[in-house]
């Protein structure tokens, strides 16, 4: 990605399509007891213009965060035209422990884990903010959000 040869490429993205494909991707991650849903708040089909295969890569690396950090209740990833004028925005919710407000911004550089004993390297999500940069997007932690964490990655539509 620093080297500049990450590319997007964009063509025909199906929303349904690719929310279904990231949580094939990391349900098998679920800890016993967790569901994960898909709830949409738009209907579907709904295609649009974008690079599906970076709004999945996205989209896997939320939900398999949140499956490391969800013993118990639900994940669920929504689409939404509304909360964002002019974006299609991906959410994905959880009954984790939530995240500290003072640290929603420091979560997205690199190699910052806020558990030490949690699996990974801590780049996950600054890979993310850096494919929504590229992407005319946008990624964020919703601080209004509890009990649990909230994400939001929005690409225009």
């Amino acid at each position: 990605m620093d080297s500049g040869g990450y590319r997007i490429t964009m063509g025909k993205a199906e929303c349904g399509s690719i929310c279904k494909e990231a949580i094939r991707s990391a349900e098998h991650r679920l800890q016993s007891g967790v569901q994960l849903l898909f709830k949409p708040d738009i209907e579907l089909p709904f295609t649009f213009t974008s690079d599906a295969l970076r709004i999945q890569q996205v989209l896997t690396n939320l939900l398999t965060n949140a499956c490391k950090h969800t013993s118990s209740g639900e994940i669920r990833l929504g689409c939404s035209l509304k909360e964002i004028p002019g974006m299609i925005a991906f959410s994905v919710e959880d009954t984790g422990p939530g995240i500290p407000e003072e640290q929603a911004q420091r979560i997205f550089e690199r190699f910052v884990k806020l558990e030490d004993f949690v699996q990974g390297t801590g780049l996950g999500l600054s890979i993310c903010r850096e494919i929504a940069g590229k992407m005319n997007g946008k990624i964020y932690l919703d601080t209004s959000y509890s009990p649990g964490a909230r994400f939001v990655f929005a690409v225009p539509v």
